[in-house]
C-alpha cells in the first residue's frame, strides 16, 4: 500500500541565523512565499522544531519544519530551484558541513522515489537520524514509509530518539493554516 500520494513531495525548511530584519521563523515563511511563486505551494506545513544543531550540538539552535508539496516536476528540478532559492537568500557554498545558516531547504522524499546519484539521493540519507526531520514527517504523514528500509515513520521516530543526544522540540503553535 503506498503511503504517499503519487506528486507528494517533502521539504525540509531550517534556520539557524537571523537574516536582514528577519528571525529564523519568519524567514522560514518567506521562503513559503518564495516555493510557491516557483511551483511548490505546500499543501502541508509542520510545527517548527528546535533542535542543537546536528551532530555536534555546538552554534545557534536551529528551527525546522517540514512541508508537503504536491509536484510532478523531476526530483532533480525541484532540487535546482531549492538551491536557487537559498542562493536568494545568501546561502554561499560552504565547504564546513551543517554550518549556520540563514536559509536550509533540503529535498527529503519524492514520490517515493529512490534516486542515488552525484547530485541527488533520495530518500534523503540523513533523514532516519534526524529528530527534527523525522517529528514534523510524522506530523504530516504518520503513514509514511521509508521508501529504502520499508520502516514506518513511528518506528524510525522510537529508534531514532533512543539514539539521539539532538532530540527536537516543538515550538509553541507555529503551524500555518
Amino acid at each position: 500500500m503506498k503511503n504517499y500520494k503519487n506528486n507528494d513531495v517533502l521539504i525540509g525548511i531550517g534556520s539557524n541565523l537571523k537574516g536582514h530584519m528577519n528571525s529564523s521563523n519568519k524567514i522560514m515563511d518567506i521562503a513559503l512565499l518564495y516555493l510557491s511563486l516557483r511551483g511548490l505551494r505546500s499543501i502541508k506545513v509542520s510545527n517548527i522544531y528546535k533542535s542543537r544543531p546536528a551532530p555536534s550540538g555546538l552554534g545557534p539552535v536551529f528551527f525546522n519544519r517540514l512541508i508537503l508539496v504536491n509536484s510532478k516536476k523531476p526530483a532533480n528540478n525541484i532540487l535546482l530551484i531549492l538551491k536557487d532559492i537559498e542562493r536568494i537568500f545568501g546561502r554561499k557554498k560552504n565547504t564546513i558541513n551543517n554550518s549556520p545558516r540563514i536559509l536550509d531547504l533540503d529535498l527529503i522524499d519524492c514520490r517515493g522515489e529512490v534516486i542515488n546519484n552525484d547530485a541527488l539521493i533520495l530518500p534523503h540519507p540523513r533523514l532516519c537520524s534526524r529528530d527534527f526531520v523525522l517529528k514534523p514527517l510524522y506530523e504530516i504523514n504518520s503513514n509514511w514509509i521509508h521508501p529504502i528500509n520499508n520502516k514506518n515513520i513511528k518506528s524510525l521516530l522510537v529508534k531514532n530518539n533512543r539514539y539521539s543526544i539532538n532530540n527536537a522540540i516543538k515550538v509553541k503553535n507555529t503551524r500555518l493554516q
